[in-house]
């Protein structure tokens, strides 16, 4: 069943799952483990390049080159947060105002909705692949902007998917205009980790 803002789910302040398996000795016992092998590991490599070598040897080399170029990284990510932010909201702030009082609200949804799909794939679709490719951005810069893609991506639509209906379903009155989110709740959305929209959220 479709999940919406006005009978969809409830965000509810709770221990995530990472507590609850802490709680258990045997998750606790194995994350020790796994600490300790790290360490142990770290410990053997810095011993065998300060036999080796004399000295102790700490490349980080291969580090800067996998996130290298993140000035590019940083005004496409900017790019695309700044899009992100504003065109859906807005274009759905537009498109609410006049939905209501238009005589054609298919041709005006279909309109605004092509529209927007559009932009959506330019910027968000072709935009940040492209400059991965033109710029050969290294391994981890590549993983960034494609993955903060992704999430504008799942972001924009989760606003859209939970907004739209309720802006269908809340005719408002006679020299009334449409109930909208308002731009810091939407905020918020962007960088809480969350994929549902919500007005409001457990603090």
């Amino acid at each position: 069943r479709s999940q919406r803002m006005d009978d969809g789910k409830v965000f509810v302040a709770r221990a995530s799952l990472l507590d609850e398996l802490f709680e258990i000795s045997h998750i606790h016992t194995i994350y020790h483990m796994f600490v300790a092998v790290l360490l142990i590991f770290c410990l053997s490599t810095l011993a065998v390049d300060y036999i080796d070598q004399g000295r102790l040897v700490l490349e980080f080399d291969l580090l800067f080159f996998a996130f290298g170029k993140l000035w590019t990284v940083t005004w496409v990510w900017a790019v695309m947060f700044l899009y992100t932010l504003s065109v859906p909201f807005y274009t759905l702030m537009f498109w609410g105002s006049l939905y209501h009082n238009s005589r054609s609200k298919l041709g005006l949804s279909l309109s605004t909705g092509l529209i927007l799909v559009a932009v959506q794939t330019c910027i968000l679709g072709v935009f940040p692949v492209y400059m991965v490719v033109y710029h050969q951005l290294p391994p981890a810069s590549r993983f960034i902007v494609i993955l903060e893609q992704i999430r504008f991506l799942m972001k924009a639509y989760s606003f859209i998917r939970e907004v739209v209906p309720v802006i269908l379903k809340s005719t408002p009155k006679k020299g009334e205009t449409s109930r909208f989110p308002t731009f810091s709740s939407y905020l918020y959305f962007l960088f809480c980790p969350t994929l549902i929209f919500r007005e409001s959220y457990p603090r």
